[in-house]
């Protein structure tokens, strides 16, 4: 049964190929469809004894909404957050896929957190494909218009076809569907439309991951400057507007991280087989360029970043740096460095160093240098001794860096940016009242700074902030959204805090308003400047100088 575009949309066909274009306008953050059937929507391998199997729901106990899962008693491979989970699972897929895994614990030996790793999750996805059709290998992707597989490019790989051929192979094999050579040809373009159409649902602050593949979600193409983007929840996808579209527009997302530099972004595009021709790539444009000419840069007036010529004048000085350096910079660095999460203080020094020429230039939202400051801010976080100097990092992504990246405020990851700062100004306001910042702290503006500042007021805020843009860029049950709503509530109930209280109120309802813009400006903003400020130091003397010598100012 061929796919049918979403209200508001209809399928297209032009230069980039099938595209979704809009019926209608479209305004920043609005929801533009919703996909709840996917064909094919599983965890990864190395989830699957932690998220469910079918609502695809991260297990924790931990939280406010905490998930417990229990392992199908059959084959102890998949597990469940609750019975109408597991009887749903069953029903679509499980009740066949379940005697696969079996299959695969008897053939090796090995118990499923061993053998899970050798059905790799393309592999388990395709075999689920093979599962569902009894009637022998037949194509579930839209037969009469198939997803594009891009199958001669693949094909031209040899080390990807081989590796293909392999997951097919064990797919075939464990699922039990019988293998000749033509059975294993129409598998393996399976295989590549999976790997062409499927999304990656990996979130590592959550813990979500997995692929989720849609055929009319499928249909939206690439660009480095997208106007929309996706979020997943469950076995949910949606797809919203990032900047304005107009009706008959095409609709596109960014297939990969789109902030870094122009041959990173191209071979990380490399298996689509495709050149892309936005402005972005055209004109090698960098990220305070793109932020320039976006067309939300005004939707910052309620955000950490409200002063907009940042966005229109950033104060940069790009004389001593070319496009072509930042590329060699971020590729050293990636070479020289473990892995791109390597979260190391050996790690930060050496990106730190290699970084020098971006830091010179005060281009401080070019990649690498905005993961080198999160990696660092994020091992601090949680290590108790460093946590207090997480803030003034976090505060500088947050006003410096992500805003440039994603000019709309509404974006997901912006989002959380403001949730950690306010996390841990939680975490210093304790330590403040009870007087031992002073003494956990050596840095004299970090310590005055925030006995200076009405931390509660701070976090009150940046919690409507959360709410705020949350509820226009995320779905309603997205747990960092439902987790503000239950802070603000709470810390709007603390008693004696009326007339804060209701300054920031004040102020959410109406951030133009004279007198609540200078509230903001006065209790929330100059404090987080001031905290962002100290971050270039700290970095240097922790980098540079030693872990030991955080600065006394």
């Amino acid at each position: 049964m061929p796919p049918t575009p979403p209200p508001g949309t209809a399928f297209s066909s032009g230069p980039h190929g099938r595209s979704l274009v809009a019926t209608q306008d479209f305004t920043p953050g609005s929801l533009i469809a919703t996909f709840s059937s996917p064909t094919l929507a599983l965890p990864d391998g190395p989830s699957m004894r932690t998220t469910c199997n079918y609502c695809l729901r991260v297990g924790s106990n931990e939280g406010f909404s905490p998930v417990s899962l229990k392992a199908c008693t059959g084959c102890r491979a998949a597990v469940y957050c609750g019975p109408t989970c597991q009887r749903a699972h069953w029903k679509s897929i499980h009740k066949a896929e379940c005697k696969m895994f079996a299959r695969v614990r008897e053939t090796t030996g090995k118990d499923w957190h061993v053998a899970r790793f050798l059905l790799p999750t393309p592999a388990r996805a395709l075999a689920q494909v093979l599962l569902t059709n009894d009637k022998g290998i037949r194509d579930p992707f839209d037969g009469s218009d198939p997803l594009e597989s891009n199958l001669e490019g693949f094909k031209a790989d040899e080390q990807v076809w081989g590796d293909f051929e392999l997951q097919a192979m064990a797919a075939m094999t464990y699922s039990g569907v019988f293998m000749n050579e033509d059975g294993l040809r129409v598998a393996m373009r399976f295989l590549c439309q999976i790997q062409t159409n499927a999304f990656n649902r990996l979130d590592a602050d959550t813990g979500m991951s997995g692929i989720f593949l849609d055929p009319a979600l499928a249909r939206v193409n690439h660009s480095c400057v997208p106007n929309a983007f996706i979020g997943f929840d469950q076995r949910t996808a949606t797809l919203r507007a990032e900047r304005p579209i107009k009706e008959g527009e095409e609709i596109t997302i960014s297939y990969i991280a789109n902030d870094k530099p122009r041959s990173i972004r191209r071979e990380g595009l490399r298996l689509y087989y495709f050149e892309c021709d936005c402005p972005r790539c055209v004109d090698d444009l960098d990220v305070y360029q793109v932020a320039q000419t976006s067309p939300v840069i005004s939707l910052n007036s309620f955000s950490l970043q409200p002063d907009l010529t940042k966005f229109r004048e950033p104060a940069i000085d790009k004389s001593g740096i070319s496009m072509n350096q930042i590329e060699i910079i971020y590729k050293v660095v990636y070479d020289q460095t473990k892995s791109e999460q390597d979260t190391s203080i050996e790690a930060a020094r050496t990106r730190w160093k290699l970084c020098k020429p971006l830091v010179e230039a005060k281009m401080w939202a070019v990649e690498p240098l905005p993961t080198t400051i999160l990696l660092l801010a994020t091992n601090w976080q949680t290590n108790y001794k460093w946590a207090v100097y997480a803030l003034p990092l976090a505060c500088f992504l947050a006003t410096q860096c992500d805003p440039i990246k994603l000019v709309a405020p509404f974006m997901p990851w912006r989002i959380k940016g403001v949730m950690i700062i306010t996390k841990l100004l939680a975490f210093t306001g304790e330590l403040t009242s009870s007087g031992e910042l002073a003494k956990r702290c050596t840095h004299e503006g970090i310590v005055g700074a925030l006995a200076m500042a009405d931390q509660v007021t701070m976090c009150q805020a940046l919690l409507h902030i959360v709410v705020h843009q949350g509820s226009i860029g995320a779905a309603e049950d997205w747990d960092v959204l439902k987790e503000a709503k239950m802070m603000l509530k709470d810390l709007e109930s603390l008693p004696g805090r009326v007339d804060e209280s209701k300054m920031v109120q004040a102020w959410a309802r109406d951030p133009e308003d004279p007198q609540a813009k200078a509230f903001f400006e006065s209790e929330v903003l100059k404090p987080v400047n001031t905290l962002a400020s100290f971050a270039p130091e700290i970095l240097e003397d922790v980098l540079v100088q030693g872990q030991g010598s955080v600065v006394r100012r």
